[in-house]
């Protein structure tokens, strides 16, 4: 749910605590950021990577050395031609001087896109969808996605890399929708 600042809680997160430690959002999902995402998103708009990172970046203190993309299945990457998490940590770390691992997270099944399933059929959606590839990178990392809802894409990732030995775990996110 938004919150005045990026490091406040709500109400829904202080009653039951989210995976990750930290989420920080440019804003709440509203006007006129989903034509932008989508843009970015659906319509190769690359260019909006800069002013999204720039933004970001902004209202990130402390930040993580170590930036992670969430993945997509190979199939959904040929479909669309790249992955939009990935270019935005690639931005986002030439603001924060952190590094890009793009090759630890990665989605080894194929699922239906989160976008109108409810909160129950999102999580069954990600079950056992992702794995962890080789040795995590540091103890202090950030996941780097476009829109957190339900939060279940970044929640299945925080679990596998608490397993592997993440410490502190950051959510940076272009937006954050409230709970559906």
């Amino acid at each position: 749910m938004p919150v005045p600042t990026p490091q406040a809680r709500c109400g829904v997160c202080l009653s039951h605590p989210p995976a990750w430690d930290r989420l920080v959002a440019i804003s709440a999902y509203e006007d006129p950021l989903p034509q932008l995402i989508h843009a970015f998103k659906y319509q190769q708009a690359f260019e909006l990577a800069i002013p999204f990172a720039r933004q970001l970046s902004e209202r990130i203190h402390h930040p993580a050395p170590v930036l992670l993309p969430v993945p997509l299945h190979w199939r959904r990457r040929w479909q669309r031609g790249f992955n939009q998490s990935g270019h935005l940590a690639w931005a986002l770390a030439d603001y924060l001087d952190t590094h890009v691992v793009d090759n630890v997270l990665v989605r080894h099944r194929h699922t239906a896109p989160q976008q109108g399933l409810s909160r129950q059929a999102r999580l069954s959606n990600l079950k056992h969808a992702f794995a962890i590839s080789g040795e995590l990178p540091g103890s202090h990392v950030a996941i780097i996605d476009d829109v957190v809802t339900t939060g279940q894409t970044v929640s299945q990732l925080c679990r596998l890399l608490r397993r592997a030995g993440a410490e502190t775990i950051d959510i940076y996110c272009l937006a954050r929708t409230d709970l559906p």
